[in-house]
């Protein structure tokens, strides 16, 4: 359920949904005469909704992100047409088709693209897009209730309403409106949230800066995060465990240094999203890596959670780390795969003296590991086990479905697992 209602917000917040709930807010300040129906706005808030969950189910696929930001402008000129009165020149379906037009695009260039420099121009005019939309908008309703206040009066009618509605006073009435010291104040503050909009962008946009920055720190010398676990304890945890599939002979095409170096990077992302989902590496040996969730006092089910988003994650992020090595003249990784499981480990320091860190073992360990081993056979990424999939949301078990049966580290009876769907 968390997981769910992160990325419904990410969706509503980073993306132009909440602008459609910004022009649906408008038409309540309308007169009668030009408003819509209560049936209408909620026909349209409904499509704001499929809008915005298929963003999050398909919104990492280029052309349907770019297909899907035009469900709410079509929805809205198809009740406006229904209901008579729909003008294509008015200044608010203007605003709307190319608002989607402008954020779809530019949305679907940035994730196409495998240029860094490339999708940080996307990005830049993303940024410079969200300004823009939202002083035009705001103008659009400032110059409407003036308007509607005039109707009021008598001092216009309603056909010189829509004519000073109409796109083609666009540029005076824009100008009159950037006139007042107010509304250029406004535009000031909007222009520099726009630029910490874009910094922040900028800063978290390529997998490689992130890779780098990481690789630069302690984090990946050993540096123990802030949260202390006790020496040892005995835990209900869930154990990620990830493989790359034919990974020797990957490595067969490769100097020492360069398999080390690819290795590092793989690592780093590893490390970059076990940290965003509080999760601990606790393992690095090979193209193998181990990660704990629930080691921070996080409740099982939470750690569950974490462990599916994480993974989720990782394969979002996976052919930018593709595109990454391409870019550094090295082969590509090949496919992954990944085993969670739920169950008792004991966490504890291991080593000798000086060189000790954190470990864990039990079966939940090995359980995860059979399952990314399972992987290839079932011809899956990611494969989860049944304790695992108890303690996930509704909105995070209708991502997977159930693919068999396998008898695993001491259990007398087969057992089911979920891969996804």
């Amino acid at each position: 359920m968390r997981f769910f209602i992160k990325r419904f917000f990410e969706e509503f917040f980073l993306y132009s949904s909440q602008l459609v709930v910004f022009f649906i807010i408008m038409l309540f300040l309308t007169p009668s005469a030009d408003s819509l129906e209560t049936l209408p706005l909620v026909i349209v808030s409904f499509f704001l909704l499929v809008q915005i969950l298929l963003l999050m189910e398909e919104g990492h696929n280029p052309i349907l992100r770019f297909l899907f930001s035009f469900i709410s402008p079509s929805a809205y000129t198809l009740v406006r047409i229904l209901s008579g009165g729909f003008i294509p020149l008015d200044m608010a379906n203007i605003f709307l088709w190319a608002a989607a037009l402008y954020v779809g695009f530019f949305q679907a260039t940035s994730l196409a693209s495998t240029s860094r420099w490339l999708k940080r121009f996307s990005e830049g005019f993303l940024a410079l897009g969200v300004v823009l939309v939202f002083v035009f908008f705001y103008f659009y309703l400032d110059l409407r209730l003036s308007l509607t206040g005039q109707l009021k009066t008598g001092a216009i009618d309603l056909a010189a309403y829509q004519a000073s509605l109409n796109v083609k006073v666009f540029g005076r009435a824009f100008s009159r409106f950037m006139a007042s010291t107010q509304h250029a104040f406004l535009a000031f503050g909007a222009g520099t949230f726009g630029i910490m909009l874009l910094a922040n962008k900028f800063a978290a946009l390529s997998l490689r800066a992130r890779i780098v920055g990481l690789f630069g720190e302690t984090k990946l010398q050993g540096k123990v995060p802030n949260v202390e676990p006790p020496q040892v304890q005995q835990i209900e945890a869930t154990v990620l465990s990830s493989d790359i599939w034919n990974f020797s002979s990957l490595m067969d095409q490769l100097s020492p240094t360069r398999a080390v170096d690819v290795l590092n990077r793989y690592y780093a992302l590893w490390e970059t999203l076990a940290e965003r989902h509080r999760g601990r590496v606790v393992g690095l040996t090979g193209d193998s890596v181990l990660v704990v969730f629930g080691l921070m006092g996080d409740k099982d089910k939470d750690g569950a959670e974490e462990a599916a988003a994480c993974a989720f994650d990782f394969f979002q992020e996976l052919p930018g780390l593709r595109s990454d090595l391409a870019a550094a003249s090295m082969p590509p990784l090949g496919s992954v795969g990944v085993g969670v499981h739920a169950g008792p480990v004991i966490a504890g320091e291991l080593g000798l003296a000086e060189s000790r860190s954190l470990g864990v073992m039990g079966d939940a360990v090995s359980v995860a590991a059979r399952l990314d081993s399972l992987c290839k056979e079932f011809k899956q990424d990611l494969l989860i086990s049944q304790s695992v999939f108890r303690q996930l949301g509704l909105e995070t078990q209708s991502k997977f479905v159930r693919l068999g049966e396998v008898l695993l580290r001491n259990s007398t009876q087969p057992v089911p697992v979920y891969g996804i769907k």
